[in-house]
């Protein structure tokens, strides 16, 4: 249900032309991609790995219920962004801490994402800290901060 909102809501401002699904049960991918081609006008194509969805993709949405990484640093392309939507409670972790510190960090609520989001991870291995935020997204919105300058690396750490 998340992917398919992120997917309608992500298509509704960018041009994409395509996209890549991963899903630990491969029926699960293959009903998402179906439909959101359908939907979308667009093709998804289900990935056999994880490492192939992300190796493909300019963006990467990530909604996991559980407490492993679901990628590598070395998998993503050097100007990805990282939509990073699962983890909402201090048991879940979705990215790599070293990943987090590469990149320009966004987050929903600083305060938040430091106790129960992908900064706690970060945090907690020595890696970031509440000051290495780049902005929280309403001040990108907003014109307080400056959201994309190039093609680095961004991580958007979303807790609800």
């Amino acid at each position: 249900v998340i992917a398919e909102a992120m997917a309608r809501a992500t298509a509704t401002v960018h041009g994409f032309e395509e996209a890549f699904a991963f899903a630990r049960s491969p029926q699960k991918s293959s009903t998402f991609c179906k439909k959101m081609s359908k939907e979308l006008g667009y093709p998804f194509y289900a990935c056999a790995t994880a490492e192939d969805a992300v190796r493909n993709a300019d963006v990467v949405f990530t909604q996991t219920p559980g407490g492993e990484w679901v990628l590598e640093g070395e998998w993503l392309r050097p100007h990805a962004t990282i939509i990073a939507s699962g983890s909402d409670q201090p048991t879940k972790n979705e990215l790599p801490p070293s990943v987090m510190a590469k990149a320009k960090f966004v987050t929903d609520i600083t305060g938040q994402c430091s106790r129960v989001g992908e900064l706690r991870s970060a945090i907690e291995a020595g890696l970031m800290t509440a000051d290495d935020v780049h902005a929280e997204i309403g001040q990108i919105i907003n014109g307080e901060k400056p959201g994309r300058v190039g093609n680095e690396l961004i991580v958007c750490d979303l807790t609800g």
